[in-house]
């Protein structure tokens, strides 16, 4: 697969004369935060300065489309105190073609790579056949390599499938768990290959009919295993143009390997019925109502990032967007989740809330703000909750529409 899209990019730029379109943008963020849960700091708040260019191409012609996107993060973290360089770089490219109207083949590349050179980061981590071993925990990569197909040309119908290899975790990853750490909260890396596949016909304007399949095998670098197949039913109406709601109902089956002994007593088969329902609404504030809520609440599988184990989990979440013009917006978030399950993740969950703001200056510039809360209840970090937060602000300059 990773070779399908410099060959679908090559042949077909060669058989037609292209056009460029690019853009650039910078952002400068400075934030002040808390540590994060696998950070080691003598202070409870932080100070980091983050630059972040951004370089975007579009090569077109009638029928071929490719996209490239680089953006560097240089991340100052710890400016004051003791100032440590971050470097986190993402790279997307992603190549579409249309066989004939309605029918599109595309692949895409895309891969995000971090070095975190904090001190004393190497941490200890047992091996199966005793003793300790040193991680290199300071390179991460998430990497997503993805093909598919989308078809169009059926009246009121979109079908469309893809399949794709997903990496996310350290490059020396931690080959056993450890709980109770307060210095070693690294996670397992995660290797899967995933399957999608949806249907949407509408019936009429306003009423939508869905089916949505969704499969993944996931490898963890603790040696667990999981294999899971999701099949939902999607309803979607909209009652007014300011009014939609969508319903997805379904079941998800599959086997998990646990890899400790303390959970050998977990059933290895997975059956587990899903739920997600959303409702957007207009908020009567301003003459022309310009805010939108979404309420939206879902009965999922979740995979703990700590244990690897697969539990039910609800989330409930409650969303305000105003935009205004030339791109001024403002986002609130307000979200919780609980896990539905006995044993070790009982009391585990988290609530957040999350703010975004930007209000432009000039055509090209905007000043930027976000910040966020988080209450996280992790069993195998502290019986006790953990807070987090950050808070930054910044500026965006943008130069769009560039054409060669």
């Amino acid at each position: 697969m990773a070779t399908l899209l410099p060959a679908l990019v090559t042949g077909l730029v060669l058989a037609s004369s292209p056009a460029i379109r690019y853009s650039s943008a910078f952002r400068a963020e400075t934030f002040v935060r808390t540590p994060g849960l696998a950070e080691r700091a003598d202070r409870s708040v932080l100070e980091d300065v983050v630059l972040t260019p951004r370089g975007q191409a579009i090569l077109y012609t009638p029928r071929l489309e490719v996209k490239a996107i680089l953006e560097p993060q240089f991340m100052l973290r710890r400016t004051l105190s003791q100032p440590t360089l971050e470097v986190l770089t993402f790279f997307f490219l992603r190549g579409e073609y249309q066989l004939r109207r309605g029918l599109k083949v595309w692949a895409m590349e895309s891969a995000t790579y971090g070095t975190f050179p904090f001190e004393d980061f190497r941490v200890p981590a047992p091996v199966s056949g005793g003793g300790d071993r040193l991680l290199d925990a300071n390179r991460y990569i998430y990497a997503e390599t993805m093909a598919g197909v989308d078809v169009t040309g059926i009246r009121r119908t979109y079908i469309g499938a893809y399949v794709a290899y997903v990496i996310n975790g350290l490059l020396d990853p931690p080959t056993t768990i450890r709980t109770r750490s307060e210095t070693d909260r690294v996670t397992p890396a995660q290797y899967s290959v995933e399957l999608r596949a949806q249907a949407f016909h509408s019936l009429t304007r306003r009423f939508v009919l869905g089916l949505h399949l969704y499969g993944r095998d996931v490898d963890f670098s603790t040696g667990a295993r999981l294999t899971q197949l999701q099949s939902t039913q999607v309803t979607q109406y909209q009652f007014h143009p300011l009014v939609q709601g969508k319903l997805e109902l379904g079941v998800a089956v599959g086997e998990r390997l646990p890899q400790r002994e303390e959970f050998s007593g977990l059933k290895p088969f997975l059956l587990q019925p899903m739920g997600d329902a959303s409702l957007t609404v207009p908020v009567p504030v301003g003459y022309h109502w310009p805010v939108q809520a979404k309420l939206s609440a879902r009965y999922v599988p979740y995979i703990s990032p700590f244990t690897t184990i697969v539990y039910p989990r609800m989330e409930q979440a409650v969303a305000l967007e105003w935009k205004g013009r030339r791109q001024a917006q403002v986002n609130l978030e307000m979200a919780l989740a609980q896990s539905a399950t006995q044993g070790f993740h009982a009391p585990d969950g988290e609530e957040r809330v999350t703010l975004k703001f930007q209000w432009p200056l000039t055509r090209t510039s905007a000043v930027v703000a976000s910040g966020r809360l988080l209450r996280l209840r992790e069993f195998l970090i502290s019986d006790d909750p953990l807070y987090k937060w950050f808070a930054g602000v910044g500026l965006v300059i943008r130069q769009e529409n560039g054409r060669l």
